[in-house]
């Protein structure tokens, strides 16, 4: 009798345990989902919007857009891991020049929010343009986003992409908004890099993604733990081949040789301006560091348009030259 009585409460200890276990697996799970998960299936039909709020910038210039729309090709490539990429390119009006930027969004919104930047890239040098739409989001397939890891790989694609379109002497700058600069940083980083990349302008991108994770994580469910935070850690090894480690843009900025130009708010909770100095200060290229008072996560343009404009004209200006100097042009 005593046997059997401590047999059931091994099995009541064990099925305890089990479903303690299973409950936590699902409770990772769906934070995984959460954070790392497309947030929209992908749409049928690449429509235009009914109404666009032109309060901001950004809304204006994806306004302007969608009235110049006809003069964009719809293109596709596949990535590395065979995930279908789209995009919108726009041929430049002068097809014999050089010159092209391509331009990645922020995590969670639409690919014309680059469009303001596009538009601003215009005015001050004639180039082609490449709006990318990032994995998980938009008309582009792929399941997760990865902050910046696979999205720099994918980058390198549309730069290849480009070479195609425009030949291989193409002069690329490269514009990203929250992970789009992150995903920019990131392949500058490695060695196969192109050094003809005319420049990068990173505007709030995320520096390191484990930070990142663990603020989402205490957003998301209030609290935070080393165990949850190796628990989806593990998670995203074993669905992407790769840990939060990779998306560490800190790391190697040293690296970095061609010029980048950043911006950075003071009130953006997303990507703290104390982080986007790690990551400057680190920085052994040409750089220079925009910040601002009164801008909150991506609002930096819209605040200040003409300090913004001012800074972006030099920032080419001195790009351009560079490519002179190091005799790729």
């Amino acid at each position: 009798m005593r046997i059997l009585f401590i047999s059931l409460i091994v099995l009541l200890v064990l099925l305890t345990g089990l479903l303690v276990f299973l409950m936590y697996r699902s409770f990772i799970i769906k934070l995984f989902r959460q954070i790392f998960g497309r947030k929209s299936p992908v749409p049928k039909v690449d429509r235009s919007p009914i109404k666009i709020d032109q309060k901001t910038i950004f809304g204006r210039g994806k306004n302007w857009f969608y009235t110049t729309r006809a003069e964009y090709l719809n293109v596709r490539i596949d990535s590395f891991d065979g995930t279908k990429l789209s995009g919108y390119f726009r041929p430049a009006a002068d097809r014999s020049t050089r010159f092209a930027v391509l331009l990645m969004h922020a995590y969670d919104e639409h690919p014309t929010e680059t469009a303001a930047y596009a538009r601003l890239m215009m005015r001050q040098i004639e180039c082609h343009v490449l709006i990318a739409h990032q994995r998980a989001h938009q008309m582009s397939g792929g399941r997760y986003c990865t902050f910046g890891i696979y999205e720099s790989v994918d980058l390198m694609r549309w730069i290849e992409f480009l070479r195609r379109q425009v030949g291989p002497d193409v002069k690329v700058f490269i514009v990203g908004r929250g992970i789009g600069g992150t995903a920019a940083l990131l392949a500058a980083e490695q060695p196969d890099f192109p050094s003809d990349v005319a420049g990068i302008i990173a505007d709030s991108p995320l520096t390191v993604l484990n930070d990142y994770v663990e603020a989402e994580v205490k957003r998301l469910k209030g609290f935070s733990s080393q165990m949850i935070m190796n628990s989806l850690n593990k998670r995203f090894a074993d669905k992407l081949n790769t840990g939060f480690s990779a998306g560490d843009a800190v790391r190697g900025a040293s690296k970095i040789k061609v010029p980048v130009l950043m911006f950075s708010s003071a009130n953006d909770t997303i990507t703290p301006p104390e982080s986007v100095r790690a990551l400057y200060d680190d920085l052994r290229c040409r750089k220079r560091l925009l910040t601002f008072d009164n801008a909150t996560h991506l609002m930096a343009y819209d605040r200040t348009p003409a300090y913004v404009e001012r800074e972006v004209r030099a920032f080419v200006e001195q790009c351009v030259v560079r490519l002179v100097s190091i005799g790729k042009m």
